[in-house]
């Protein structure tokens, strides 16, 4: 009786999840395009959008190749219907494939079909992509492009793309992204793989799954040309091998398009994709092989690496005649750190400013003073330890890279080297690429979370922006006489804008800075003596001071804007919609002051209100205060941020926040002539 009602439950289980998976598919067929399919428009949840991704489709298994081992097949089928002329641009594609040194495996591309639907005079008319117009695009050794554009793309246009692609790198499964710069209203990615395979699934983003199923079915392998010693311990005439094999689904519906937007790292870490890491092998009837390294691995390797460790021990006996005039002077090991930084620093020039590996070699480093950012802090690590000096290679990612893992060594997510030198017991973070940088001080681009330090057992740390705060301070002293306003303005710069400023006037000169501020005030200001101090002290920020003038000629009333340095032009946050979190570089801390002897016969006519404004409570504020008495009028006007990253469901406040901060700089005081004079 028991077993009849388990029975009977399963039955109807099975029932229940019959209909319920016949509904969920795409709602169109692929090759049967009707009339009705043109008066697609855009999407109620993305009204923007210049083009629609009606349907992307993809499909990975795991299979035998043709070399007695295995590989994946990957299909993919794509719809998209071209709203407007700008939407052409989604029917210009790439596909990239990878292709490894030597004979160790290749990726093809196989069967691209895209066709071209118009409707012309009632009828819909197709036109086929061509293998001519396939262009081949060679980015590395590693990496080329299938690059093409689809024919006779117009307005109104419904495009069909289906490729296939076979692969021998089993190591990273071929990834899928739900979304992208266009709406996509069905978006569905399967796989299947034998259960003698282990991966590892990395998932980001934040739109939920419509469709998220897996289940196991019996498989069948036949494998050829190969020997049992080589792949699944099987036979040189060939073999089967049978078992479960593990299919997963998912689907994600009405996916709305993601663009760049003000204070973003990369929309690499934001977009909902999910990414694939073969982690273990487990040949049938043996012990499981682990494929994915841990990071004592990872520290091995790279120190034994021709283009990395090995960079360093090629040059570790050579260094001493270089390195002993330049610590001459140098007292302390802190001193002579210094000293050998400064000298990397303002001696070698960094010509490529990512990679993991060396790009010229530290031998041709010291021949030719130019190398990527690899060859000079390794250089600079080597000469450390020339002079005993603690020091180890740091790995990580730029903030437009993209974010690392921090339990996976993922080596594809690192693109940067700086170093860590132990000094006096304290632990000082290096970077000698770039030429604006102090002793101990990174780019900001450098604070993207988790690094890692090549020690023997790396150690992971962390570079947070929440870490970092940047402090602006402007004060502007002016007094009227009966015609003009005349004083002097100082801003003390953050260090961060200060390592900016130094870049652009390496780049453009001094004057440029000078001439964007006469642009910014308008023709009715002058600006003389201007000077820029701590120019060259690379461990200070910088400060840039200026005479203004304003000439008010015999007018009556005077419209004053008292915020001479505003903190910001315009409001970052111009969509009204963020699907994702606000990234900002560091924790703000801006204060602006006024002290402003009124000309001789005006009055106030009009002041702007006072205002102070918290944000979240106590994540931060604005205050505005401002005060006439004895014919002086003074203001202190502050915007602090106590935190650099916002969640998405932050962005309406943050967004109404410097609005209303942008609002209150533009307003002005008003003067008038007092009667009589």
């Amino acid at each position: 009786m028991r077993l009849g009602i388990r029975l009977f439950l399963f039955f109807l289980a099975c029932c229940g999840a019959v209909p319920s998976m016949a509904q969920e598919k795409a709602s169109f067929k692929f090759g049967k395009v009707s009339e009705a399919d043109f008066n697609m428009k855009a999407p109620a949840f993305d009204t923007g959008a210049h083009a629609v991704i009606v349907g992307d489709i993809g499909y990975s298994a795991v299979v035998p190749n043709s070399d007695g081992g295995f590989g994946y097949e990957y299909t993919r089928k794509m719809r998209i219907k071209i709203l407007d002329k700008t939407g052409v641009e989604a029917g210009k594609l790439d596909i990239p494939l990878y292709n490894a040194d030597g004979s160790d495996g290749k990726e093809e591309l196989n069967s691209l079909k895209a066709v071209t639907y118009n409707l012309e005079g009632g009828k819909i008319v197709g036109t086929e992509l061509e293998k001519k117009d396939v262009f081949t695009e060679k980015l590395t050794k590693n990496w080329q492009l299938k690059k093409f554009s689809m024919p006779a793309m117009k307005e109104g246009s419904i495009v069909e793309i289906s490729f296939s692609i076979k692969s021998d790198f089993l190591f990273e499964f071929r990834s899928w992204a739900f979304q992208g710069g266009y709406p996509v209203l069905w978006s569905e990615y399967e796989i299947e793989v034998p259960d003698f395979y282990d991966y590892v699934y990395l998932m980001q983003g934040y739109l939920p799954f419509h469709i998220s199923t897996t289940k196991e079915v019996s498989r069948t392998y036949h494998i050829r040309g190969a020997s049992r010693s080589d792949v699944l311990a099987g036979q040189s005439q060939g073999f089967t091998v049978s078992g479960m094999a593990l299919q997963k689904r998912w689907v994600v519906k009405e996916s709305p398009s993601l663009k760049m937007e003000s204070f973003t790292t990369t929309l690499n870490n934001h977009i909902s994709k999910i990414e694939f890491q073969l982690s273990s092998f487990r040949p049938p009837n043996s012990a499981p092989q682990m494929i994915m390294e841990n990071w004592a691995k990872v520290y091995e390797k790279l120190m034994e690496n021709e283009d990395f460790g090995l960079q360093i021990q090629k040059v570790s006996g050579s260094l001493d005649d270089l390195v002993k005039p330049v610590v001459a002077k140098a007292g302390t090991p802190l001193d002579r750190a210094k000293q050998i930084f400064a000298y990397v620093r303002d001696n070698y020039s960094c010509v490529a400013r990512q990679g993991r590996y060396t790009m010229t070699g530290l031998r041709q480093l010291l021949k030719t003073k130019s190398g990527n950012v690899v060859d000079i802090n390794l250089l600079l690590t080597a000469m450390l330890k020339a002079q005993n000096i603690e020091v180890y290679p740091v790995l990580l990612s730029t903030r437009d890279h993209g974010v690392t893992h921090q339990i996976y060594p993922l080596m594809g997510r690192f693109n940067y080297v700086i170093c860590l030198a132990v000094v006096d017991g304290m632990e000082f973070l290096l970077d000698a690429s770039l030429p604006e940088l102090g002793f101990g001080k990174l780019d900001v681009s450098c604070y993207n979370g988790h690094a890692r330090v090549l020690t023997k057992d790396p150690e992971p740390i962390n570079l947070a922006t929440d870490s970092l705060l940047e402090r602006r301070v402007s004060m502007a002293i002016l007094s009227g006489s009966e015609k003009a306003i005349t004083g002097t303005v100082q801003s003390n710069y953050g260090y961060f804008q200060s390592i900016d400023e130094r870049a652009r006037i390496r780049n453009k000169g001094e004057k440029a800075i000078f001439d964007e501020l006469k642009t910014n005030f308008g023709s009715d200001y002058a600006i003389s003596n201007t000077r820029i101090d701590s120019l060259k002290l690379l461990d200070e920020p910088i400060k840039i001071t200026y005479d203004l003038s304003f000439n008010m000629g015999e007018e009556d009333i005077i419209y004053f804007n008292p915020v001479l340095q505003r903190f910001y032009n315009e409001n970052p946050f111009k969509s009204a919609v963020r699907r994702y979190p606000v990234e900002m570089p560091y924790r703000r801390d801006e204060t602006y002051i006024l002290n402003f002897d009124l000309p001789k016969g005006y009055e106030v006519e009009e002041l702007p209100k006072s205002a102070k404004v918290a944000f979240n409570e106590n994540e931060g504020f604005f205050e505005y205060l401002i005060t006439v008495q004895e014919g002086k009028l003074q203001l202190r006007t502050r915007v602090v941020l106590n935190q650099a990253n916002f969640p998405a469901e932050d962005y309406d406040s943050l967004r109404e926040f410097f609005g209303f901060v942008i609002k209150k700089q533009e307003e002005q005081v008003v003067l008038r002539k007092k009667s009589g004079k």
